[in-house]
């Protein structure tokens, strides 16, 4: 298996430099087989001019299985979705015939899941309880994604009543009806080593992720503080297929600076699907880190490690790894080229009362209620938007272990239950 390489540091190069220093192994992988090309027709066919030249080995793509053993060990992994969806079954016993007339349960079972490929002609797509069973299953997307979210203890409850609660909810529902899986991080479990802020622990959340799920292709980041607010809305159909990013994206327009204003550089004129490793909202303060979407590649491997250099950790205090992030896509080519940004209302839509950018319409997919840490108007906000969201039936299990205290919610530590095998240094490579 290809792994990503240092060259020889000299004693002159600074810790930056070293990092611009790695090099990629030659791989040759197939596109994915949904890829294709989009462009402005207004922008030159290439990616960037400052980016053309750059190697197209940080293009490959790794297979989400290869060099990746099977987890094992799924008790230290979140809920999977084919234990909700026999925890709907045992719960609501809505087996019928086209008849109507009530049928055995199928005698093919793992320990208490049912039968991985019930019968779809008597499933009903319209009931939330079968949506993991037959719609999502069909889905190109389905086990592709896995959202994450991490908080630590009572760290960042925004003086919400039952907020963690809420979140679980709302994304488990989510994951549920789309086939994706879900992974809630104690984030005070992977403190950097140098007592670094806690905000810099969302990089090896990242990391660990990509281990933790072999058989994604891409890792879901959200932030605690937002509500899905259209569960019909499959994150795929929405930013991640080559439709979706077509739709959303904004190409050759400038990018803001933290606290508005035009910052003197652009998004892409142009890009190709197949090469979108980071998806990011761009708007009135910038870009977000809040709500973003990463995939499995070297690219994404290297970025992470350059992420939390130290020099970025010394440099950027006030809103530091969302500085650090803006830093690497201003000064490296590398990372504009394969970063694409989306109109702010598709990845990070705002309340109404937030003046950070553009405010969340009915039907958009979410809203983050950013810098709502020690806002008194934050419980009444977060109420309201509460209410406004698309209604939609919590599936059984959820509810069942939201009420007895079973529900998933940080309950995964750094290092715990990793799949046999696995590199605990390496990120999909």
């Amino acid at each position: 298996m290809p792994k990503l390489i240092a060259l020889e540091e000299p004693e002159n190069l600074t810790r930056l430099d070293a990092a611009r220093s790695y090099t990629f192994e030659p791989l040759s992988l197939n596109r994915p087989p949904w890829a294709a090309k989009h462009t402005d027709p207004s922008a030159p066919d290439a990616v960037d001019n400052d980016t053309t030249a750059l190697p197209d080995l940080v293009d490959q793509k790794i297979p989400p299985s290869a060099g990746h053993a099977k987890l094992e060990d799924t008790t230290a992994r979140n809920v999977k979705l084919e234990d909700i969806t026999a925890g709907n079954a045992r719960l609501k016993d809505s087996s019928r015939t086209k008849e109507g007339e009530a049928k055995p349960a199928s005698s093919k079972s793992n320990g208490d899941k049912l039968d991985a490929s019930p019968d779809e002609s008597s499933a009903d797509p319209s009931d939330p309880s079968n949506l993991a069973t037959s719609s999502s299953r069909k889905r190109p997307d389905a086990g592709k994604v896995v959202m994450v979210t991490a908080s630590g203890g009572n760290r960042g409850m925004l003086g919400i009543p039952h907020l963690k609660e809420q979140v679980y909810e709302n994304r488990m529902t989510y994951a549920n009806r789309h086939g994706y899986e879900f992974m809630w991080a104690n984030i005070s479990s992977y403190n950097l080593s140098h007592g670094e802020p806690i905000y810099w622990s969302k990089v090896p959340v990242l990391q660990e992720a990509f281990i933790r799920y072999p058989e994604v292709e891409w890792v879901w980041w959200m932030d605690m503080d937002i509500i899905i607010m259209n569960q019909s809305l499959s994150i795929w159909d929405h930013v991640l297929s080559p439709e979706g990013m077509a739709r959303n994206a904004v190409l050759d327009k400038v990018i803001n600076k933290p606290g508005g204003g035009p910052s003197g550089w652009k998004t892409l004129p142009s890009y190709n699907s197949s090469e979108v490793n980071f998806m990011i909202a761009s708007g009135g303060w910038g870009m977000n880190i809040g709500n973003f979407l990463m995939r499995r590649s070297y690219w994404s491997g290297w970025l992470l490690d350059l992420w939390i250099d130290p020099f970025y950790i010394e440099k950027f205090k006030v809103l530091p790894e969302n500085e650090g992030w803006t830093h690497m896509y201003r000064h490296h080519p590398i990372v504009r080229k394969h970063t694409l940004c989306t109109n702010q209302r598709a990845l990070n839509a705002y309340p109404e009362y937030n003046p950070l950018g553009d405010h969340w319409h009915p039907g958009d997919h979410s809203v983050h209620f950013a810098g709502c840490g020690g806002n008194e108007r934050c419980p009444g906000e977060w109420a309201k938007y509460w209410k406004r969201k698309e209604s939609y039936e919590v599936p059984a299990l959820v509810k069942q272990k939201l009420e007895d205290g079973t529900a998933e919610i940080e309950n995964v530590q750094k290092g715990v239950g990793l799949p046999t095998g696995a590199n605990k240094d390496a990120v999909a490579r």
